[in-house]
């Protein structure tokens, strides 16, 4: 499907849900890309507002930039929960809190179905976890100069 067919499809949605009484969010609605040709933007607008995208394939169809960005937005959702995560609650406590009300990795994972992953990826998001571990368990990380 290309730009002009969902754009077309967008429409007709909109003036579905008008004539039931309606109105499609733009603000929730997003619109995903795939493709080998690089960094590609969709501009597709409901009622005068652009729809997000959300995203997309690289050339050799990996998606790295893709997982780094979601890293950055779950580790700043993690950190909206900092001061509840850090504070001295049982570690019991602290590991429901980060798997079932943290939105971090529900943030992570967002379209994660559309990713080609290899070892490197994979590397990523297992550190990524760890940091959170780190973070609730107090640990400090030492770097060699």
């Amino acid at each position: 499907m290309n730009e002009s067919e969902l754009r077309c499809i967008i429409n007709k949605v909109n003036e579905v849900c008008k004539v039931c009484g309606m109105e499609m969010n733009s603000k929730k609605t997003k619109t995903m890309i795939f493709s080998k040709m690089g960094n590609i933007q969709c501009n597709i607008t409901v009622s005068g507002e652009t729809l997000e995208q959300v995203s997309w394939l690289t050339e050799d169809g990996r998606c790295d930039l893709e997982i780094k960005t979601r890293i950055g937005i779950a580790k700043d959702a993690f950190w909206k929960h900092k001061d509840l995560l850090k504070g001295n609650i049982s570690l019991k406590t602290k590991k429901r809190i980060l798997y079932c009300y943290s939105t971090r990795f529900l943030v992570l994972k967002y379209a994660c179905e559309s990713w080609t992953i290899n070892n490197d990826l994979i590397r990523r998001i297992i550190a990524f976890e760890q940091w959170c571990y780190r973070r609730i368990l107090k640990i400090k990380v030492r770097r060699k100069i």
